[in-house]
């Protein structure tokens, strides 16, 4: 795991979307979504005084605090004990310590998805003439 480049302190309470180019800890309170662009071994780290509310769109995710909202995650996600998520979790591969929760479904990717083929409707003609 990458060493955060930015902190989000325990005192600190935002509003707003969130987007980060880089790792971040957040250990304050978010009322919005956060976005990270993909890179190499980048991390979102929910420290355990942390309290989201929004969902997170990362690369990997480790969360020892509460999240009220999605994550969505290319990489790995890691829950912590203590962790406690409500919202579904999509990611690549995921680690869960005992003690954390989560209220939501666990959703792989799926790399190997076949591409959706949909039907080609009728077409209407004019019955009037």
């Amino acid at each position: 795991m990458s060493i955060a480049s930015s902190v989000l302190g325990s005192g600190t309470r935002l509003q707003g979307t969130l987007q980060v180019e880089e790792s971040i800890r957040i250990d304050g309170r978010l009322e919005g979504n956060i976005e990270q662009s993909d890179g190499k071994d980048h991390w979102v780290i929910i420290g355990p005084t942390s309290e989201i509310i929004g969902d997170i769109h990362a690369q990997n995710v480790r969360v020892a605090g509460k999240i009220i909202g999605n994550i969505f995650a290319s990489g790995n996600v890691e829950l912590a004990n203590g962790a406690e998520v409500r919202g579904n979790i999509k990611h690549n591969a995921i680690t869960v310590e005992p003690g954390a929760s989560v209220h939501g479904q666990l959703i792989a990717n799926d790399h190997d998805e076949a591409p959706v083929i949909k039907p080609t409707p009728p077409a209407i003609t004019d019955s009037s003439s």
